[in-house]
């Protein structure tokens, strides 16, 4: 598809129903859907980002926050979901609203971003494999799917990443 004229901006609360329906359809099911329900009833987002095209929301994208063990100070986030509605795919909408995202993660000072999600395609926002920094995700070894994007941290120490206890929970 071709791209067209966008806009990259915050969510408000009258967005979320249209959210929750474009990120029902990006993945074709509802969980991911369910799962940003959770972080908004958790007050568990930190950074959201829309994209939206002719006055519609066609993508969307949330940072929450997440933790380490041994334990980690400062900012720390993982980026999901990230979703465009099928029609918008392959505009280059979702590596806008993660750009914007991540511009955002550093003005807040973030020192830890991680995702769970293609290699090749993260790669390209500087995200690297966390194992090659000493970074587990704390669930499962889930290989060079699980990147980090890093700021003046130790990489000699291991760690494990937690995600928000809203991502364990069963849709």
């Amino acid at each position: 598809m071709e791209a067209r004229p966008y806009n990259i901006r915050d969510v408000r609360d009258a967005d979320h129903d249209r959210v929750c329906a474009v990120v029902t359809a990006a993945f074709g099911q509802e969980d991911e859907a369910a799962l940003t329900q959770r972080l908004w009833a958790a007050a568990a987002v930190t950074i959201e980002r829309l994209a939206v095209v002719d006055g519609e929301i066609v993508g969307y994208c949330a940072f929450s926050p997440i933790t380490c063990t041994p334990k980690l100070d400062g900012v720390l986030l993982g980026l999901a979901p990230v979703a465009v509605a099928p029609d918008h795919q392959q505009t280059g909408l979702g590596s806008a609203m993660i750009e914007d995202g991540l511009m955002a993660c550093r003005e807040q000072g973030a020192r830890l971003i991680a995702v769970l999600g293609h290699p090749q395609y993260y790669a390209r926002f500087g995200f690297e494999p966390g194992a090659a920094k000493n970074i587990r995700w704390a669930e499962r070894d889930a290989g060079d799917a699980f990147r980090v994007i890093l700021d003046d941290i130790n990489a000699n120490e291991p760690r494990l990443v937690h995600y928000h206890p809203a991502f364990d929970a069963v849709s």
